[in-house]
């Protein structure tokens, strides 16, 4: 079990880095981008997750769970078991193609962008639902819209 020491640490670290590096330095440590990865246990979620709205109240939350529900919402949930059963060996052609429907990880860069749009720090939440689909954090942190981001 964790100690509220080491969250109270994690939280005190990304601060540190949020308010002392320069954003020179945080493009350098992200490769050239404008991420950090900031990882708590799954089951530890119902501490992490108020803590950071309360923290970041000003942020823009991108809830994956949420898209990926909205995502299904979509296309209806018949059809995407129908395409998941199909694909499941090669999810990324579901949810991440590079065809002219919108997907997973298309809802994902929406997000991203509003969040540019409205000048605000983009804080993604719940990503383990990416888990199998074939999109990586990775593959978010890299995308132009990311390294664009003032």
């Amino acid at each position: 079990m964790l100690s509220s020491k080491t969250i109270d640490q994690k939280f005190n670290d990304l601060r540190t880095i949020l308010k002392n590096k320069s954003r020179d330095s945080i493009k350098m440590d992200a490769h050239g981008g404008n991420t950090i990865l900031f990882v708590y246990p799954p089951n530890k979620e119902n501490i992490y997750l108020p803590r950071m709205k309360k923290n970041y109240p000003e942020a823009h939350f991108i809830d994956i769970a949420k898209i990926f529900t909205k995502y299904i919402d979509l296309i209806g949930y018949d059809n995407f078991m129908e395409v998941y059963e199909e694909y499941k060996s090669e999810p990324e052609k579901l949810f991440k193609s590079k065809g002219s429907s919108q997907d997973l990880y298309d809802l994902i860069l929406d997000e991203v962008k509003k969040a540019t749009e409205e000048n605000k720090m983009a804080i993604i939440v719940r990503a383990g639902v990416l888990y199998g689909t074939g999109i990586e954090n990775i593959s978010i942190m890299e995308e132009s819209t990311v390294f664009q981001m003032k």
